[in-house]
């Protein structure tokens, strides 16, 4: 069989469809699945930030994967290739999380880790039939199979070959984990992996590493979503990492500050930059959330630890939320800047299908927006209690213009972590490339993250 596997890209608030030129990674899902499919199939991947979907693709089967706002144009592209007699299988978190709603845009549903039916599913469709929805389990991380990194979809070779920018500015994709242990209500990653949380063997870790240096790659970002999940085992990776000397950056909870050693094993094995979500600094928000490890009347000391190692934090952080009033803003804005937080990643709160936290706001009838495709970092989607929806946006977007202006962004860069200087001018280009995009395209607020 033909088949195409897309990577849908989502709408913006002007109904364009989000498209670049250029990205500094790329996700593993697509090279993945085909390095699954058996070799007597044709496989193609389009990654439609970059590639335009042939409309009029000859293919067999399309399979398409999605995660928040791709959602709609999953399934529009789902609708579409369906209706010309084409194949269709959906996956991906999102539609793990609404399996029954994904079903009618498609000939087949991925619920769970596509390992270990993929090759089912394209027998049965091979064969004229299919199951509908395909459950499956956990797959044991060492039997992912190693991918071709010449398939990444978003990696640009010629220009990885050609330019010392480029290759400094292009993050290698691996991952080490998945799943997460903690509990947080909003989480759709909690959601979907039930709270699990596994590791590959170091051995596997290392075998990418060292394909990835042997094509001249030394910047790699673990695409994890809590790389320390398990302490010791990631404590294991980062001693085996240091001889490697690569660099690397990641997502984190607040906690990797409160190991020494491993904290001080991150740095000495590469980490040059941590995505962190501090979410809020009120902590009857976060016990709302369920995330009581975070400690707001730590963070100053936590963060504080983390940069003395050298390592640039980038901050996400929730804004109108239940115990969020006007006061928050300003007081949001004073904490990124008296802890020198590098880059900051602001989101107005998100009830994702299948979590708690939707549960929780549906039956309270306070979710204002049905459309996924408009589940972005920057809608206003609930009903805050203690502001107005008008008051929250104004509030986020003045925020967001403070914290990338140019005093803002000085306040927050200077003095820079000591080491890794070089580290330091990349994110403050990344600053003002983000001051000048959003003065630019003023409607682009809740989008950049």
């Amino acid at each position: 069989m033909r088949i195409t596997l897309i990577s849908p890209s989502h709408y913006l608030a002007d109904g364009k469809l989000l498209r670049t030129t250029r990205y500094w990674t790329s996700g593993l899902t697509l090279a993945t699945l085909k390095a699954l499919t058996p070799l007597r199939h044709q496989v193609r991947l389009v990654d439609e930030l970059f590639a335009d979907v042939d409309l009029d693709d000859d293919c067999d089967v399309v399979g398409i994967g999605a995660m928040g706002p791709q959602i709609k144009r999953a399934y529009e592209l789902a609708d579409h290739f369906r209706s010309r007699g084409k194949k269709v299988v959906l996956g991906g978190p999102w539609v793990t999380l609404t399996p029954d709603r994904s079903l009618q845009h498609a000939d087949a549903v991925v619920s769970g880790e596509a390992e270990n039916v993929w090759t089912d599913v394209l027998d049965d469709l091979e064969a004229g039939r299919s199951k509908g929805l395909y459950r499956s389990g956990w797959v044991d991380m060492d039997r992912i199979p190693h991918i071709d990194y010449r398939d990444l979809p978003l990696l640009k070779w010629d220009a990885f070959r050609t330019s010392r920018m480029y290759r400094m500015y292009f993050h290698w994709p691996i991952t080490f984990s998945r799943g997460c242990p903690h509990p947080c209500s909003f989480c759709a990653v909690q959601t979907f992996y039930e709270r699990t949380y596994r590791t590959r063997s170091v051995a596997a870790v290392l075998e990418d590493v060292r394909t990835i240096k042997s094509y001249g790659g030394r910047k790699i970002l673990f695409l994890d979503d809590n790389p320390i999940g398990h302490p010791e085992r990631a404590k294991e990776l980062f001693a085996a990492l240091i001889p490697e000397k690569i660099k690397w950056a990641s997502q984190s909870t607040i906690n990797i500050a409160r190991d020494p050693e491993l904290l001080d094993l991150a740095a000495r094995s590469g980490c040059v930059s941590l995505s962190i979500g501090l979410e809020t600094t009120e902590e009857t928000n976060l016990r709302q959330l369920k995330k009581r490890f975070n400690r707001p009347f730590l963070f100053a000391d936590d963060l504080a630890k983390i940069r003395a190692k050298g390592i640039q934090v980038i901050a996400l952080m929730m804004v109108g939320l239940d115990h969020d009033d006007m006061s928050s803003f300003d007081k949001t804005l004073r904490f990124l800047t008296e802890t020198k937080c590098s880059l900051v990643k602001l989101f107005t709160p998100c009830p994702y299908p299948g979590t708690t936290f939707y549960d929780e706001m549906k039956a309270e009838g306070r979710i204002r927006d049905d459309d996924w495709g408009n589940y972005t970092y920057g809608a206003a989607l609930l009903d805050p209690i203690k502001m107005s929806v008008e008051e929250m946006m104004q509030g986020f977007q003045a925020t967001y213009k403070q914290v990338y202006s140019l005093s803002g962004i000085a306040k927050r860069m200077f003095p820079p972590p000591k080491g890794n200087y070089l580290e330091t001018l990349g994110y403050l280009v990344a600053n003002l490339k983000t001051h000048q995009y959003l003065h630019k395209h003023p409607e682009a607020w809740g989008t950049i993250s």
